[in-house]
């Protein structure tokens, strides 16, 4: 049997679309019949060599934000049957280092790499994966929802669990529109905070301004007051308490950094090999201040995204659906800075 994949030939390289085998699961892995896959910006920049370079690791099939039914299951396998309704998990965790045992799967300390990159991906009619990385999609929650929160959603909640954020915060969102960016406005809004969705672009700024609701105000990023709107718009003498930073734009950064409040923290999400920030230590002394990674999220966190959306508590921000064949054009807008929100592929 064959399917349609987008396959990448070499890190840095386009997308295309090809007629390859249907994959067959082996010992320990499920094979899933993907219903959705997020087409992102991570996934963009695993494209482009970002999380791993390795020659020997293509040609590629892409993709992890994804959701789907089970079709077949290989020997070994307990817990997964065909005709499970299943979203995947990133991180080619162990299961079994003192990370992976307390729950910390995003914390491996035997990490084997990512899921489509590693590893075949979703960008797919049908794809296989180990069997530790498929998780129940919860009922209630659509196959769409189920892909974003593998990622889109399980990314903020565990960004709000790291950082404590409830109603005594002003958020700081940098890159709002983007899928985590949307998501985690909404969420940090429902965890009683205010939140300053910041992003460049007046399109992007309304999309955020019309998907989430009154807690949530948008911000320019543009221009050389940024800062200065930032102090003005928490609309608190302490200023933004929690700056989430999803781009990597160290201008922006820093002006964040500048307007943090007493006692803040700046939380940053971006890998970019080639960037840095780094304030002097005594602004860390002097506000009282931290500088936090957050690492994408837990195998518990991401199921618990799926309930989030299974139970209508966080509303799904899809701005396109499309089809394998037009995956290479979607991540060449992407690559432009031209999406915003979430492009669910549909196989």
């Amino acid at each position: 049997m064959s399917m349609n994949a987008c396959v990448l030939e070499e890190w840095g390289g386009s997308l295309s679309v090809e007629t390859v085998p249907e994959p067959e699961p082996g010992p320990d892995e499920v094979r899933i019949d993907v219903r959705a896959c997020g087409v992102t910006r991570t996934i963009e920049n695993a494209i482009q060599g970002g999380l791993a370079d390795d020659p020997e690791l293509t040609p590629r099939i892409p993709g992890h934000e994804f959701a789907g039914i089970v079709d077949a299951v290989g020997d070994g396998v307990e817990g997964v049957t065909p005709g499970d309704r299943v979203l995947a998990y990133f991180y080619l965790s162990c299961g079994t280092c003192g990370a992976c045992r307390r729950g910390e799967t995003n914390q491996c300390l035997d990490f084997a790499g990512w899921y489509g990159v590693n590893c075949d991906g979703a960008y797919a009619e049908k794809a296989v994966a180990p069997a530790a990385n498929v998780l129940p999609l919860p009922d209630g929650a659509s196959f769409a929802e189920g892909a974003i929160a593998a990622d889109g959603l399980a990314t903020p909640l565990h960004i709000c669990r790291r950082t404590g954020i409830d109603d005594t915060d002003t958020v700081v969102v940098i890159g709002a529109a983007g899928r985590v960016g949307v998501h985690l406005s909404q969420l940090a809004a429902r965890r009683g905070a205010r939140v300053l969705a910041v992003d460049i672009d007046d399109k992007r700024l309304e999309h955020v301004d019309r998907v989430t609701g009154d807690a949530v105000r948008p911000v320019d990023a543009r221009g050389d007051r940024f800062g200065e709107r930032l102090r003005e718009t928490a609309a608190t003498d302490r200023g933004p308490t929690v700056v989430v930073d999803t781009v990597g734009d160290i201008k922006t950064l820093e002006a964040a950094w500048d307007a943090l409040g007493m006692g803040g923290q700046v939380v940053t999400l971006t890998t970019h090999h080639d960037r840095s920030f780094a304030p002097q230590l005594k602004e860390f002394v002097v506000k009282e201040g931290a500088l936090v990674g957050s690492r994408y999220a837990t195998k518990d966190e991401v199921v618990r995204a799926g309930e989030l959306f299974a139970a209508d508590r966080i509303s799904p921000v899809i701005t396109e659906r499309i089809g394998i064949e037009e995956v290479p054009g979607a991540h060449e807008s992407i690559r432009n800075g031209e999406s915003h929100g979430m492009i669910v592929l549909e196989p």
